[in-house]
């Protein structure tokens, strides 16, 4: 072989590059050294210093902030750090290494909640936990606590698990629009009826239906009617829009229509709306209910008339749609 490293080379997967093999050899033997009880830094940096265009360059950085990060001393943390960033402005690994450094050292914080809301506004939504956690922790060192209570307060526990039920549910829907993985699917659906069981306040309607509608595609109408069922349309009983919700579900789903039904006619009694009606006039026909039907259509139809007038487009055909269906099922009948 070349020991030179001129020419005996090999392809890295990871790194996506060609490399000669003493270069590789002189990065394993550094990273080797670098972690546990007695940390050598020196070969990584010897390394960096001899091959600043190698593609092993940022994960000799990173294979560095072990020591750099809980073992040298502050000024030499510093320096390595501002060294690491600014070769590697975008990485999000160097950037958070050197805000946990910040916080053991507990300075120079004002630096540190600058880095700290770099990483938060390259994370994006849903918002990174640690990163919170760490910006949070940053304010509680200034005495800052009301900053520390905006970034990791209770607006951001709300977030994340309305992040959690997109997610489990997401997966859910995924694997049953695919035909597979049903059973994983509705081992998410469990874990994000869990969640709502256990939740310290009441579940927001949407988070239910969401779930409710998961456990229907599965044919688990038991599970679903546990977890947005009746008792939730009673506990919500003064609130329009939930009800609206609750019976507007269970029609799409074309099963707890009794419950849906009385749901219906409390909303519409809360507000008479187009939307209300037409719900109520769908249930009421899918129970064969036609006169009652009938005029909770008509009068849908009625509602949405000033609407269509005032925005052009607005859509009405289904509406009449349902007027139609109704009388032709009367004289059917």
């Amino acid at each position: 072989m070349d020991l030179g490293g001129r020419t005996a080379s090999f392809y890295d997967e990871n790194l996506k590059a060609t490399v000669p093999y003493v270069e590789a050899a002189e990065f394993a033997l550094g990273q080797a050294v670098a972690y546990g009880q007695k940390p050598d830094p020196a070969p990584l940096r010897t390394f960096i210093q001899k091959r600043p265009a190698s593609p092993f360059l940022k994960n000799a950085y990173a294979s560095l902030t072990y020591y750099y990060g809980y073992m040298a001393p502050r000024e030499d943390a510093d320096k390595f750090f501002d060294e690491y960033t600014g070769k590697f402005p975008d990485d999000k690994s160097a950037l958070s290494s050197y805000v946990e450094r910040i916080i053991k050292d507990k300075e120079p914080l004002d630096k540190g909640i600058g880095l700290a809301l770099r990483l938060q506004e390259m994370a994006g939504y849903p918002q990174n936990p640690e990163y919170q956690q760490n910006l949070a922790q940053l304010y509680a060192l200034k005495e800052d606590a009301a900053k520390a209570d905006e970034e990791y307060g209770r607006d951001f526990a709300d977030s994340y698990v309305s992040s959690v039920y997109s997610a489990l549910t997401g997966y859910a829907g995924f694997w049953i629009d695919q035909g597979r993985n049903l059973a994983g699917a509705e081992e998410a659906a469990d874990l994000a009826a869990a969640l709502i069981s256990t939740s310290r306040e009441e579940a927001p309607s949407y988070y239910r239906s969401q779930v409710a509608g998961i456990y229907a595609k599965l044919k688990k109408d038991d599970k679903a009617l546990a977890v947005y069922g009746p008792e939730i349309a009673k506990k919500n009983w003064d609130d329009q829009g939930a009800l609206a919700s609750y019976a507007g579900f269970w029609n799409r789903q074309g099963t707890n229509l009794e419950s849906a039904l009385a749901a219906a006619r409390r909303s519409v009694e809360l507000t008479s709306d187009y939307s209300n009606n037409f719900i109520l006039a769908q249930l009421l026909f899918k129970l064969k209910d036609y006169p009652e039907a009938l005029k909770a259509a008509e009068k849908a139809v009625e509602l949405v008339k000033p609407m269509a007038a005032k925005y052009e487009g607005f859509p009405t055909q289904q509406y009449e749609s349902l007027v139609k269906q109704i009388r032709e099922a009367l004289a059917k009948k």
